[in-house]
């Protein structure tokens, strides 16, 4: 099975830092991203091919990857300028016949690829998102309501929710839902539903998006304290 690693976006949310290296190739721990993404998607030896989607520097990304990682080989595809997260997919995976893995380069997915191809297999899906369950802060008080008077006062909640966690898996298909260099795959998963297409979801069992400078700093300051105090 071919596994698609998306990694042609501009990583505007961690300027300046994503200026000098391309995001997917910043430190996280002992590694770059892209390194633990690698890491997950050939777990279970499932993945015999990477193809790296990029939308230029690619000297650095060979630099630190080279054309194998473990042993699985890495194919590089370049488009002409940055595209939308579908738009990627589609450029570089459009000659593909088989069931495929995809999977963003600035989140690590803790997840079993046989657990993830067989659920979706046994859903017959079109396509099968990744997805965590999570707290989300609400920025707002929410304020209970019946017959027009107030009954409760929850300030700014934790509510659980089912995220997207920027991995898939799809049939060849799918790739006809993508109907432009811009698209996001949203709008393709959407467009697939609405279709009457069957796309089911995949739970895993961790996740950390590393796609904005904030949220980078600080779970990079929290992968340091693994290694424990190093003088």
């Amino acid at each position: 099975m071919k596994a698609y690693i998306l990694a042609g976006g501009l990583g505007t949310r961690l300027y300046p830092y994503s200026l000098m290296v391309p995001k997917p190739l910043l430190a996280y721990g002992s590694k770059s991203i892209i390194e633990h993404v690698l890491d997950n998607a050939t777990k279970d030896s499932l993945v015999d091919e990477v193809i790296i989607a990029i939308s230029g520097r690619e000297g650095l990304f060979r630099a630190v990857l080279g054309e194998r990682y473990k042993g699985i080989k890495i194919r590089y595809h370049e488009s002409d300028e940055p595209l939308g997260t579908a738009g990627q997919l589609l450029d570089a995976a459009r000659q593909e016949q088989e069931t495929f893995l995809c999977l963003y380069s600035d989140s690590i997915i803790d997840f079993s690829p046989k657990e993830a191809i067989n659920a979706h297999r046994s859903a017959k899906a079109i396509a099968t998102v990744f997805t965590y369950v999570m707290p989300v802060k609400l920025r707002y008080g929410v304020i209970d309501v019946a017959d027009g008077k107030v009954k409760g006062w929850k300030e700014k909640p934790e509510v659980m929710e089912r995220i997207a966690a920027g991995g898939f898996i799809f049939e060849p298909e799918f790739l006809k839902y993508i109907k432009g260099k811009k698209f996001g795959m949203n709008r393709a998963i959407i467009a697939a539903i609405e279709a009457g297409e069957t796309v089911a979801s995949f739970d895993v069992k961790g996740f950390v998006d590393l796609g904005s400078r904030d949220i980078y700093l600080a779970e990079a300051k929290k992968k340091a304290l693994e290694y424990g105090d190093i003088p």
